[in-house]
């Protein structure tokens, strides 16, 4: 992960400790916008179990209470290019499960495949994935750029009086004055 000299980074607890995978998690705070962005990793020497796809799913629903935009980044080491194969099935269906698309589309990796990937909540702007060979890795750099805006605030104006300065004759004058009828109240309780 880049970031330019006007963001600001802060770690993200997502309140779990898994044995699958591992994860950082790090809000990103420029001027004018937030994000999250997860980095996750899980080991290629191990079988995809079903304990990692339950702890990817509380992973991703502790992540996902967040009003941030979420990013999630990383090597998952699944073939995500083989659609039929069972664990991209469930992988896909996961994200799909929380709102979220993966957006790499070529091989990530020397050997071929696409085992890193980009996933982002469908419903935002779907930026475009660089998949770039830079040299030093067997896997390869994955580069995107998302724009996000962070709307305005909306400042609301309220008038309130102190009940200690309350005057119950005025309010029954204006009362009466307002409604044609008398109304008389008699004091809080």
């Amino acid at each position: 992960m880049v970031s330019g000299s006007d963001e600001c980074l802060s770690a993200v607890d997502v309140g779990q400790q898994p044995t699958s995978l591992e994860y950082v998690a790090v809000r990103v705070t420029p001027s004018t916008s937030s994000a999250i962005i997860a980095v996750l990793y899980r080991p290629g020497s191990a079988d995809v179990t079903a304990n990692f796809f339950a702890e990817f799913t509380d992973f991703l629903d502790r992540l996902l209470t967040f009003s941030d935009p979420v990013m999630l980044t990383g090597d998952v080491n699944i073939h995500v290019e083989r659609a039929s194969d069972p664990d991209t099935v469930e992988f896909v269906d996961v994200l799909a499960a929380h709102g979220l698309v993966q957006l790499v589309s070529e091989a990530t990796h020397d050997a071929g495949g696409t085992l890193d990937v980009v996933c982002v909540r469908g419903d935002l702007p779907l930026p475009a994935v660089d998949v770039v060979d830079v040299g030093l890795s067997d896997h390869r750099l994955l580069r995107w750029t998302s724009l996000l805006h962070r709307p305005p605030p909306l400042y609301t104006t309220a008038v309130r009086r102190r009940w200690t300065l309350f005057d119950v004759d005025v309010f029954n004058r204006h009362r009466y004055a307002t409604s044609g009828r008398a109304l008389i109240w008699t004091g809080m309780h």
